[in-house]
């Protein structure tokens, strides 16, 4: 099979960093209306927090997402998480599930032995751009399709 890649999602990046600055206006505008020093006090220590994450999001999903950067990558020899620099080689893997949650689907991948992830490895596709059913279709494809490196155990 040919390499599959899923560059990271601009459009939850951007929505996340305007989720932020919603919550910052918020905060700000309960302040200016309290007319209290305690008040301005939480403010700049959530302005601190908040500044602090912005960085973050910006520097780690933004920036890649706008660049066009491969945040999770299918080839014949495994599965690349480039969010997390995680990397599993088909072989490895003894079962893969999807996991859906509020905002987003995460991939379930056990692990045939204890690795320095754990015995469980959980792919978020929050920040993979696609859909997360085609995404995890395109994955359990790859996995059937190397029976051998699976059945070696």
């Amino acid at each position: 099979m040919e390499v599959t890649q899923y560059p990271y999602s601009l459009k939850f990046s951007i929505a996340s960093l305007g989720l932020m600055v919603i919550l910052i206006l918020l905060l700000l505008s309960n302040v200016l209306a309290a007319h209290s020093l305690v008040s301005w006090v939480v403010f700049g220590v959530f302005m601190g927090f908040s500044t602090f994450m912005l960085v973050i999001l910006i520097s780690s999903r933004l920036i890649p997402a706008i660049k066009g950067n491969i945040a999770l990558q299918l080839d014949d020899e495994g599965i690349s998480d480039y969010i997390r620099n995680v990397s599993i080689n088909w072989g490895d893997i003894k079962e893969l599930s999807l996991v859906r949650g509020r905002s987003a689907a995460m991939v379930r991948i056990g692990l045939k032995f204890e690795s320095d992830y754990g015995d469980v490895v959980t792919i978020t596709l929050r920040w993979v751009k696609g859909n997360d059913d085609d995404i995890y279709d395109a994955i359990a494809a790859y996995y059937e399709n190397y029976p051998e490196a699976v059945n070696e155990a």
